[in-house]
């Protein structure tokens, strides 16, 4: 009874607090994970769950415009009118349509080459166009396990502090992270954890932190225990082969180039998948790629694959990073499993008023009591809904918590 009663104050207050909600699907009704809501001409957004369902606060009643993008799809603008709250706005997206027929091919070189070699000579002034700002981070990991052993080289697993299911799988690992961050250029970084949440560990800090979230593609080298070379770093011709799959216009009328990353030698640091340019701004789009445990040096990683999605401010003239999702698959002592860590960024700031004392040697700190947040501020902060998984592993494992607790006493 006590189960079920949390999970109904999950439930409720998850409505009392997400002001517009809703579920992305595609055409066919399939769910759409990871898709990005923000409000038109704004960083105030959410990104949708695994499920497909979203959670974006909003109290402003009257006409508002929501922008729902993804990789792959058609970017979706819904102009609505709110009356009372909460609103309910579920959407379907349709799949970009790619076209070669408006690219002059040239017969000496490669389309895809032509993008690539701009996207490389201006990378660095790409980079440097972020002078400064602030903003709000949070992240989520979770770490899954399928199918473990009973024994390994003759120890008892266990069930893992009862992360472990009968069919000995489940989640062995869930934290979440909220931030408020700052940077200057070149090398000021300053990250407040305000709440930080482990499942099952009323006293822990979630490994997660916007510091270690950082991956950015105009870097020569992306430094993932080894460091691998970027599809557009300075000598990428050295590493990779591109074809252009196609050609699509954005929500603002800019022309995106969908372009095939190809590595010339499968063992070298690289990534393979897809990289989207922006013609004449020449900035990143988005990023669909894949390296393996073998480049980064990591055996027991099969692959890890990084999705990035960018949206343009017009009052600010730059492609910012919106949301970042980390996927990786590992095996090992015949244990196979999955992970995943997904980051949003939200409410940036590029004209933040910093002073000499704004940055110190200090790059991380807690707020007082960031691991003690209840439920309730929890359902009112999150900007990505949990799953259906995810609320249970939280009750299962904070009930095991509250028995063993009591046994103490």
């Amino acid at each position: 009874m006590k189960k079920l009663l949390f999970v109904f104050f999950l439930f409720c207050s998850s409505l009392s607090f997400s002001q517009i909600t809703g579920k992305v699907t595609d055409t066919n009704g399939e769910t759409l994970p990871y898709v990005n809501i923000y409000i038109e001409n704004s960083f105030k957004g959410t990104t949708s769950n695994q499920e497909g369902n979203y959670e974006l606060e909003y109290q402003k009643k009257g006409e508002t415009t929501l922008v729902f993008q993804f990789l792959g799809y058609k970017t979706l603008k819904k102009q609505i009118s709110i009356e009372e709250f909460p609103y309910t706005l579920n959407v379907s997206l349709q799949e970009e349509s790619t076209s070669l027929d408006e690219v002059v091919v040239n017969s000496n070189e490669n389309p895809a080459n032509r993008v690539i070699r701009k996207a490389i000579e201006f990378r660095k002034r790409n980079k440097l166009k972020i002078e400064k700002y602030t903003a709000d981070f949070y992240s989520r990991g979770l770490w899954k396990i399928e199918d473990a052993p009973e024994k390994i080289l003759g120890a008892e697993v266990g069930d893992l502090g009862g992360s472990l299911d009968s069919t000995r799988s489940g989640i062995v690992y869930l934290s979440e992270t909220i931030s408020e961050i700052k940077y200057r250029a070149p090398d000021d970084f300053y990250e407040k954890i305000t709440a930080s949440k482990v499942s099952g560990n009323d006293n822990g800090f979630s490994i997660n932190s916007a510091r270690d979230a950082y991956f950015s593609f105009y870097d020569n080298t992306i430094e993932i225990n080894a460091k691998v070379v970027s599809p557009i770093a300075d000598y990428a011709f050295n590493y990779y082969d591109y074809k252009l799959e196609g050609i699509f216009y954005d929500e603002n009328g800019k022309l995106i180039n969908k372009i095939k990353v190809i590595p010339k030698r499968e063992k070298d640091r690289v990534f393979s998948g897809l990289i989207y340019i922006v013609e004449d701004d020449w900035e990143i789009f988005g990023v669909d790629l894949t390296t393996t445990g073998s480049a980064i040096q990591v055996a027991p990683i099969e692959k890890i694959t990084f999705q990035q999605n960018f949206t343009y401010s017009t009052k600010d003239e730059l492609w910012v990073k919106l949301s970042q999702k980390v996927d990786f698959s590992w095996k090992i002592f015949g244990i196979k499993g999955s992970g995943r860590f997904t980051a949003v960024y939200s409410d940036y700031d590029f004209n933040p008023d910093f002073t000499e004392d704004s940055f110190s040697q200090e790059i991380l700190s807690f707020a007082e009591n960031a691991n003690k947040k209840d439920s309730l501020y929890w359902q009112n902060i999150r900007p990505i809904p949990l799953t259906s998984e995810e609320i249970n592993d939280y009750v299962k494992k904070d009930s095991l918590q509250e028995i063993r607790s009591s046994k103490k006493i």
